[in-house]
């Protein structure tokens, strides 16, 4: 490997801790260094990545209070805040099985492990820009959504680089079902798995039979691929996606418990576990699966008010068979909180929550309340502020206030 010159990187270091910052700082600066820009919490590292570009961003995986580096790489993925030509390089003291599985489900480049020394930290970064050097033009191409290209550059390097042969064997299959070639990426990862048996072509066979509509030959690969790597926890996901479907959303549930036992701080995952549960009327298991995503959006990118009121209508629903429990209480008014403080000038948003909270109100049996709240929400439908609501709502809670 040759020696890599780092005098002309931009580097973003992302670190709440001093000593750890301080070190590493100079780490970067020995190697050759000359423009680091530091960050000692995400969404400082945010701001940074809006107005500047970067070559290298290491970033820690505990940030201290507000997003931690998972949440931080949800996010700048999200919004495509750091181009494939850059480096993400992940350093974590942590071995959790909740933060590995977690992390790795938004890619960085790597990981390194605290405690590092100099060396390591070298032969890690000139490895890994190394690799980016020689896919430049195919991460350039795959930035501006142009496949074809990243199709053709990933194929000269194949070429020149045999020990990328994987890595752009794996670009250009999904970049062939990016532009709907689903046969051709079928066969590029068959012939993959003949000779090496990777979990990311097993992945995208599977992928390929989805969306070519065999079902059952895309179950039977995402089932294998479960058994063969615990890591892939996309593939429950699809899996999922497969049992609802075929109209077996019971399955698809238990699909989707198994993932978040194994990755439980994935959002997405958690509201879909939480609508398909609502869709069979399991109440419990949706108001469990929006209350964790609410603990999740208070630093996620997708920190909507779906995630809150979907919460305060599971638990509207649970109070269909009676009052709430105390605790159960003093979570719909701290999620109702929430919804009031940054969510409630949307007209839509504030008629769902006037009619989950009359929903609890008429099962605590607090009728006076109920009818205050509906009054309030007629008001506001008069001046324009919220939806009205349904004539089925409104003779529904007719009938509940006795009028």
């Amino acid at each position: 490997m040759a020696q890599q010159d780092f005098s002309k990187k931009k580097a973003l270091l992302i670190e709440d801790m001093a000593e750890a910052r301080i070190m590493q700082r100079k780490m970067l600066t020995d190697f050759g260094f000359t423009s680091i820009d530091i960050a000692m919490k995400a969404e400082t590292a945010i701001e940074l990545l809006r107005s500047k570009s970067f070559d290298v961003i290491l970033s820690d995986y505990n940030l201290g209070n507000g997003k931690d580096g998972q949440q931080l790489l949800e996010e700048v993925r999200h919004s495509k805040l750091i181009p494939n030509t850059a480096t993400y390089l992940m350093v974590t003291a942590e071995t959790s099985i909740e933060m590995v599985m977690g992390a790795i489900e938004y890619q960085p480049d790597g990981y390194i492990t605290k405690p590092f020394s100099q060396a390591v930290l070298q032969r890690r970064l000139s490895k890994l820009l190394e690799t980016k050097e020689r896919l430049y033009k195919v991460n350039v191409a795959l930035d501006a959504n142009n496949f074809e290209e990243a199709i053709a550059a990933a194929k000269l390097v194949m070429k020149k680089y045999p020990s990328l042969i994987g890595k752009c064997e794996r670009i250009i299959g999904e970049s062939l079902l990016e532009i709907k070639e689903y046969k051709k990426a079928l066969s590029l990862f068959n012939k993959t798995l003949k000779s090496r048996k990777m979990p990311w072509a097993l992945f995208g066979k599977a992928k390929s039979y989805f969306l070519m509509g065999e079902l059952e030959k895309a179950e039977q690969n995402f089932r294998q691929l479960m058994l063969d790597n615990r890591f892939f926890v996309s593939a429950y996901d699809w899996l999922a996606k497969i049992q609802v479907v075929q109209g077996k959303p019971e399955e698809a549930q238990a699909t989707l418990i198994e993932a978040i036992g194994r990755s439980p701080k994935n959002i997405l995952r958690q509201m879909e576990l939480g609508n398909i549960s609502l869709s069979l009327s399991d109440s419990m298991t949706a108001e469990m699966s929006f209350r964790r995503a609410v603990f999740l959006a208070k630093y996620s990118c997708y920190n909507t008010a779906d995630v809150y009121l979907k919460h305060l209508e599971s638990l509207a629903r649970i109070s269909d068979n009676g009052p709430l429990l105390p605790r159960q209480k003093d979570n719909f008014d701290s999620t109702l909180k929430k919804v009031h403080e940054s969510f409630f000038d949307d007209p839509d948003n504030k008629a769902k929550a006037y009619s989950y909270e009359i929903d609890i109100y008429i099962a605590d049996n607090d009728k006076s309340t109920a009818k205050q709240i509906f009054e309030a929400w007629i008001s506001e439908v008069k001046s324009g502020s919220a939806t009205a609501p349904s004539k089925q709502q409104s003779s529904a809670y007719a009938k509940s206030f006795g009028s």
